[in-house]
């Protein structure tokens, strides 16, 4: 069969003339990583005719993103040098336009690294060129390179002091790591260079709330009101500074402005089926609509507020103004709170003291141990390499952006003589101690979850060291190995962070039939399905909310895969080898599924019936995963083409999935978080996502839920409908 030269670069290098269409080749070549290919045309085209710059340009370029930047710069060098003086201009202008015509085409098509390459170029022969230090530092910020991004945006401000969106970039990069001030800096001077702009506007108002300077951040509400009165977030967020200064009355008129009917009526009918803390919001929110100066709206509106703030003078003070409306009406405080808040430490700290000092790493224990042999090497270091998430809009969510790989730890399985093992009752704070009373940092995570290497998961900072006393130890003799970690009735924290330690215990060498006891949870369904599958006896298990501090003569502990919830390649395998592809599971073979959390408590979407009506004229199914036995669950994603669903555990299955799926993850703006990205990228999904919506504004949505992990979504159809087009699935 004939080579590729052979066969095109004639047809190629014949059309030479029409440098339009061999320019549109070259950066299909670059586009595609066809770097060879590239390189190759653009020196038949050389030899062809040595006088079309363009050659060199492309050939350099090639070169350039093949790692080779001092042979691509003399390339660009020989070709300016080749012309006479009069045109060295002319020519370098050429080479200007060009790099800058590939860099915007790698940012758009979220190839940042590459872009980044060619733009520091730029740089090297124009100095002074403010838009392409801003693209920069665009560039750098999609890679959560956010110093190196503010000092590009620094640099084109300097060279253009009215550069209104460096200042944009640069106070929404701020804003986002909660330097504030600097923030309000920024986005004040957008507004004194281009006042009509509501988000900045909007933006600032509320950097101003965050650090309490409350008049300030109620002018930029009422500014923002004012750009744009028909968007209903800033009534919200200046009800709710209004709330925080006593003006219940300005306060409530304000709620009642930030509800949309469309948003009240898909929530009431959300909430029917809700938890009775929700049902509380929708009371309100029903109320405020209704009657808002009444005395229900004040009663279901003091009780929020008593959620989040336990007998709080601003309830009581919400409670009285009720009282104004009916009088006789018999109001108790709950003191609920108080309960729930004191409950861990009335029955859990009680009487043992918790280490003080920490090891690192478990192999720095083992080696400073002399118990070398006690640590066993299962599996090396890995890199998780990363496509960006794709997305109509401009930019990714701060939530994705980790650069192009993430290096996972090693994996491990340790024997820790005379060890200990802590887990508090929310399952939130986990601790594996030595026999010395010392923590071994690497295989004792606790909240909040990070990724890989994160400063502030340094075992230092582990939430142990502040706990107070621990419970009693209880004495276990003989072999306990530890597979519970974190949130261990949760599914996707089950099959990534929990399963895959009894595959490292399988390849230890360590015979599991010789451990005594297996301290882990089997109480959900699932839980007892995938450990009888992986011959986990239910006679040794130890329940892990029975067992919350423990001692044994041996303690086996698996590492967890990688860091918690950041899963390498080979726990991936290890899920598909063991649950899919089961001959004896038949389900239905639905190519296009919407997965619903109608029967869960919390992360439910709350317009959910109109975004089932939209999606089934495109050929979606509605299905409910909570019925169907993990294997079935796995029988069903491994023939889905296209997958949209709320951020939640059913999307755990997209790691069943075949490579090419499209997979729609749907978040709340408020909580984002990347773990089912991370699997696409590890089985080679197509990943998108959507952010829903908050019409009601950021701080009476706060106010409805204080936990950004639990909120419930409201999707906008229409983006819903964009993302949909964008992904090519409609």
């Amino acid at each position: 069969m004939p080579h590729w030269k052979d066969v095109y670069l004639p047809i190629l290098v014949r059309l030479y003339m029409d440098i339009d269409k061999i320019q549109q080749q070259l950066s299909a070549y670059l586009a595609q990583g066809y770097y060879d290919e590239a390189i190759a045309l653009c020196e038949q085209g050389i030899n062809t005719d040595p006088t079309i710059t363009l050659n060199y340009w492309y050939l350099g370029i090639a070169m350039l993103l093949q790692g080779e930047e001092t042979e691509a710069q003399a390339i660009w060098l020989s070709a300016i040098t080749q012309v006479v003086p009069d045109e060295m201009d002319a020519v370098t202008a050429e080479l200007l336009q060009v790099l800058q015509t590939a860099a915007i085409q790698f940012l758009d098509n979220r190839e940042f690294q590459k872009s980044e390459i060619i733009y520091w170029q730029i740089l090297e022969l124009d100095s002074n060129n403010y838009p392409v230090y801003y693209n920069l530092g665009n560039a750098l910020a999609q890679q959560g390179n956010f110093d190196a991004a503010i000092d590009c945006w620094q640099n084109a401000i300097a060279i253009k002091p009215d550069y209104v969106e460096a200042y944009e970039e640069w106070g929404s990069v701020c804003q986002k790591l909660e330097d504030f001030e600097t923030a309000i800096a920024c986005y004040s001077k957008a507004l004194e260079l281009k006042p009509d702009n509501y988000q900045t506007a909007y933006n600032l108002g509320l950097c101003f709330s965050f650090i309490a300077m409350v008049s300030e951040a109620i002018a930029c509400f009422q500014n923002a009101i004012q750009l744009k009165p028909d968007s209903t977030q800033p009534y919200g967020d200046l009800g709710y500074l209004l709330l925080q200064k006593g003006q219940l009355d300005g306060a409530i008129k304000l709620f009642n402005q930030a509800i949309p009917v469309s948003f009240l009526e898909s929530y009431l009918k959300n909430q029917e089926q809700s938890n009775e803390v929700f049902k509380d919001n929708a009371c309100f929110l029903k109320y405020l609509h209704l009657q808002p100066y009444s005395f229900d709206t004040f009663l279901y509106l003091a009780k929020i507020i008593d959620r989040t703030d336990t007998l709080s003078a601003l309830a009581r003070e919400i409670y009285q103004k009720a009282l104004e409306f009916n009088p006789d009406a018999d109001i108790i405080l709950s003191q609920q709170s108080q309960l729930d808040n004191s409950t861990e430490t009335s029955q859990e700290f009680l009487s043992f003291e918790p280490p003080k000092y920490f090891y690192e790493s478990t192999l720095y224990w083992a080696k400073t141990s002399n118990l070398e042999k006690k640590y066993l090497n299962i599996y090396p270091k890995s890199k998780l390499y990363l496509t960006p998430p794709k997305t109509p809009e401009n930019t990714i969510h701060f939530s994705f952006r980790f650069g192009s790989q993430v290096e996972l730890p090693a994996s491990f399985v340790a024997l820790v003589p005379e060890g200990r093992f802590w887990l508090n009752k929310k399952q939130d704070k986990s601790a594996v101690i030595a026999a010395d009373n010392k923590l071994l940092g690497d295989i004792s995570p606790d909240f909040p979850v990070l990724s890989p290497g994160h400063p502030d998961k340094h075992p230092s900072k582990h939430s142990i060291f502040s706990v107070g006393k621990l419970p009693p130890i209880q004495r276990i003799d003989g072999t306990v190995s530890v597979l519970a970690g974190l949130l261990n009735d949760t599914y996707f924290h089950w099959m990534f962070d929990i399963l895959p330690r009894i595959e490292l215990l399988d390849k230890s060498g360590i015979d599991i039939a010789s451990i005594d006891r297996f301290l882990v949870s089997s109480r959900l369904d699932f839980q007892k399905e995938t450990l009888k599958a992986l011959g986990i006896p239910e006679t040794k298990i130890l329940e892990t909310d029975e067992y919350s501090h423990i001692q044994a003569t041996t303690l086996v502990v698996p590492s967890f895969p990688s860091s918690l919830a950041w899963m390498p390649k080979w726990a991936c395998n290890f899920l598909r080898s063991k649950f899919l592809n089961k001959k004896h599971i038949e389900t239905e073979k639905i190519e296009r599924i919407y997965i619903s959390r109608k029967e869960t408590a919390n992360r439910r979407i709350i317009n959910e019936d109109e975004i089932v009506s939209c999606l089934t004229k495109y050929g979606f199914i509605n299905v409910i995963l909570e019925s169907m036995t993990v294997v079935e669950q796995a029988a069903l994603l491994a023939h889905a083409k296209v997958v949209v669903a709320p951020h939640g555990g059913g999307l755990t299955n997209t790691v069943f999935c075949n490579p090419g799926t499209k997979v729609i993850e749907i978040f709340s703006p408020n909580y984002v978080y990347p773990c089912y990205w991370l699997i696409s990228n590890q089985i080679g999904l197509e990943y998108y996502y959507l952010l829903g919506e908050n019409p009601e504004g950021f701080y009476l949505h706060k106010l409805l839920y204080p936990d950004a992990r639990l909120e419930d979504i409201f999707v906008n159809v229409n983006q819903l409908l964009k993302i949909l087009r964008f992904a090519g699935a409609i």
